[in-house]
């Protein structure tokens, strides 16, 4: 039988042995290196870690290393989750309560829950966020939509009207996250089965960059993120297309009944023109890091490599 990867060795059950670890949080500091830096993080599975020998444990992994960094430097986390078992809302929740400094009364992880994720939050979650001294964002329906049903069940792999008031929910609170953000940290990502116009890491993305702010892809976990290098390091992504995409006769018909409905454009060249008017050299020039440790970041699945980057360009004078 193989072996699983080990991206660093940091142990498998990292994810599941939070509690145990609670040395940094013992300490008292009134400021840390990143006080008052909101970073955005982009993170999901991919449908290729099996093939690159890894699993969503190494994705965990990396994911908790790199948010127990930020915390534990003062930096204040921002994403958009549901709160799904095991998922990384949950997993963000814990770690920002067990790592901030005991003299730290800030909120360190802001979550932002979108129209219909906002739905799913009951009384005893909001107690249960409150608690762990988390920021509950709720991103209100935006106006243009009109008179939205919040009681439907929505489906957005089989009606046209729920996918389009989903995708347009989803993009604007994208769209709050990048403005409201310092930088964004970006791994994995689907790159189907998704319910906005563009898988999330894309579009997340796309926003950042679009506002200018500091990006760090890290690539080696594969994904919608080790497709959008592919762009910006000049060659072609072969998932990131119109036909990859579109590739059903549902899909074809929700992208002429969005044209129809309120003239948005959903293209995947368009995507790719604006990722291919930046460059590795552009990245750097943002980020803090040289062209060469981009490269490294763009291919690393080594966790302590990887934390290293992302801290000395956070920490740097032209990122952020």
């Amino acid at each position: 039988m193989e072996t699983e990867k080990n991206i660093s060795g940091i142990s498998e059950n990292l994810a599941e042995s939070i509690a145990e670890e609670k040395v940094i949080a013992k300490k008292h500091i009134q400021k840390g290196k990143l006080h008052g830096k909101r970073i955005a993080i982009s993170v999901s599975e991919s449908e290729e870690l099996e093939q690159l020998g890894l699993s969503e444990h190494h994705i965990k992994d990396i994911a908790i290393e790199i948010a127990r960094y930020l915390i534990v430097n003062g930096a204040t986390m921002l994403y958009g989750g549901d709160l799904r078992k095991d998922g990384f809302t949950e997993l963000f929740s814990e770690l920002s309560y067990q790592y901030k400094y005991l003299s730290d009364k800030e909120k360190r992880f802001v979550n932002y829950f979108p129209f219909p994720n906002c739905k799913a939050v009951k009384d005893d979650d909001l107690a249960n966020i409150f608690k762990k001294q988390v920021e509950a964002k709720f991103i209100e329906i935006p106006k243009h939509l009109g008179n939205v049903d919040i009681e439907k069940k929505y489906d957005p792999s089989k009606n046209f009207e729920d996918r389009y008031i989903l995708s347009e929910c989803y993009a604007d609170m994208r769209v709050k996250m990048a403005n409201e953000s310092d930088a964004r940290i970006v791994l994995g990502g689907k790159q189907k089965d998704y319910s906005g116009y563009f898988p999330g890491i894309v579009e997340e993305t796309f926003y950042s960059l679009k506002e200018g702010k500091a990006v760090y892809l890290i690539g080696g976990f594969g994904g919608a993120t080790k497709s959008i290098i592919e762009i910006i390091s000049g060659s072609k992504s072969q998932k990131l297309t119109n036909d990859f995409q579109f590739d059903s006769d549902f899909l074809k018909e929700f992208r002429s009944f969005v044209l129809n409905k309120s003239n948005i454009v959903i293209d995947y060249n368009i995507v790719i023109d604006f990722f291919k008017n930046h460059s590795v050299e552009s990245l750097s020039k943002q980020n803090g890091l040289t062209p060469i440790e981009n490269q490294i970041l763009f291919e690393s699945i080594n966790i302590h490599e990887i934390i290293f980057l992302i801290l000395k360009g956070l920490l740097s004078k032209q990122s952020i």
